[in-house]
């Protein structure tokens, strides 16, 4: 469940990997979209831990509004739609703070997006400027409350022109399924993925290891300027796709196949559903979840 790694898209390199090519922008430059768009949304601190230090937000929606909280919807056709999922770091000062603060400069930077010249526009740029704008907010929330270390991870997906903008920062995870499949989209960045790229760890000793919860990056750990590591992967159509947005609350508690199982069913409150099998299974933490069902639409005659 954790380290399916060579069945998962590789996160881009080059700058500008990430933008769609021009064939599809003229396909899809219209404002009008085919797809219908469904959200569900479920947060809830879990069985063990008192604060939910967990955040989302999604477009139309906004931020997490109390510690238990759920929602489902069908969206209004908009050019973007943001839904991002943020977990504070568990054991650290604030984390409960630094994931707010991150999904407070998405819902802010999100108001103001902008693709006006379509031919320039480069959606991993401008998540880079969210990122660092974010992780400012929170070097500048650690220096006022004076503690050591603060911040939260980050899984985002930004639906542009019918294709679908993957990005994440440390252990929250990003899923597609499609038909009878379910396919990690997102890479950790923890320790465990880094000894298990370097062949010291296999898949088992990764999975099983605490480095499995020692994540190498995250929103709050540049405090040089030197720029937050993190991972964005390929666009991709969304028609007909089912996204999971997730903290580790959910994929700690939950196997793939039980996933998979509320993804493909006919359940009107997927992630609600999802929440609630985490805490069945013990909710050792807060567990998030945010479900994109995307379908075309009918056409009517």
């Amino acid at each position: 469940m954790l380290f399916n790694l060579f069945k998962k898209k590789k996160p881009s390199k080059g700058t500008d990997s990430n933008k769609p090519s021009n064939s599809d922008i003229q396909k899809n430059s219209s404002n009008q979209s085919n797809i219908t768009v469904s959200v569900s949304i479920s947060t809830n601190p879990g069985c063990i831990r008192e604060v939910n230090e967990d955040n989302f937000f999604v477009s139309h929606i906004g931020n997490k509004p109390c510690a238990i909280f759920s929602c489902d919807a069908v969206m209004h056709e908009s050019k973007f739609f943001f839904s991002a999922v943020f977990d504070g770091m568990g054991g650290e000062a604030f984390g409960e703070e630094a994931s707010k603060i991150a999904s407070a400069t998405l819902k802010e930077f999100s108001a103001n997006f902008d693709d006006s010249d379509s031919k320039d526009f480069d959606m991993k740029k401008k998540i880079k400027q969210f990122i660092s704008l974010a992780n400012r907010r929170i070097m500048e929330m650690i220096a006022e409350k004076k503690c050591h270390r603060s911040g939260c991870t980050m899984a985002l997906i930004v639906i542009w022109n019918e294709m679908a903008y993957a990005f994440n920062i440390g252990d929250s995870r990003i899923y597609r399924c499609d038909k009878n499949s379910l396919e990690q989209i997102s890479e950790d960045q923890t320790l465990a993925m880094k000894k298990l790229k370097a062949n010291i760890y296999t898949e088992e000793e990764a999975r099983n290891s605490p480095d499995a919860h020692k994540i190498t990056s995250y929103i709050g750990l540049d405090n040089r300027g030197l720029g937050v590591p993190y991972h964005a992967y390929e666009p991709f159509p969304i028609a007909e796709s089912v996204l999971l947005l997730c903290s580790d609350g959910l994929t700690d508690m939950c196997t793939d196949e039980e996933i998979k199982s509320v993804l493909l069913s006919e359940d009107e409150t997927p992630a609600k559903s999802l929440m609630k099998l985490a805490i069945k299974n013990g909710g050792e933490d807060n567990v998030t979840c945010i479900v994109i069902n995307t379908k075309q639409k009918i056409e009517k005659n």
